[in-house]
């Protein structure tokens, strides 16, 4: 194999292995906010103070907010599957099954 040729299969996979490693935090960090936010919805309907109910709710308000932050952000599986894509057919990319969203061009 030349050098010319390992390059870019170097600079792929780590590009590759970047990507998944984001996407995987961010599941990680999304699956937090959501067993936090379950959590605490069954804290606020067993919760009979009323000052207490108050903190619940803005913190199940603040874990929504940040998965909705999060969800926008996932733009990454996009890019990892364009990744992929280059990857197999060896097309730096172009003629992508995927748009900028990371849907299939056949997708509404």
């Amino acid at each position: 194999m030349s050098q010319a040729t390992a390059a870019p299969e170097t600079s792929e996979q780590t590009q590759l292995t970047k990507l998944g490693s984001t996407i995987r935090g961010k599941l990680q960090f999304m699956d937090y906010l959501v067993r936090a936010a379950v959590a605490d919805v069954d804290r606020f309907h067993e919760e009979t103070d009323a000052g207490t109910r108050i903190f619940i709710k803005q913190l199940i308000e603040m874990h929504a907010s940040n998965l909705a932050i999060e969800c926008e952000n996932m733009r990454l599986v996009g890019e990892l599957c364009n990744t992929l894509e280059s990857i197999i057919n060896g097309n730096g990319g172009t003629g992508s099954l995927y748009n900028h969203h990371g849907h299939s061009g056949d997708a509404p």
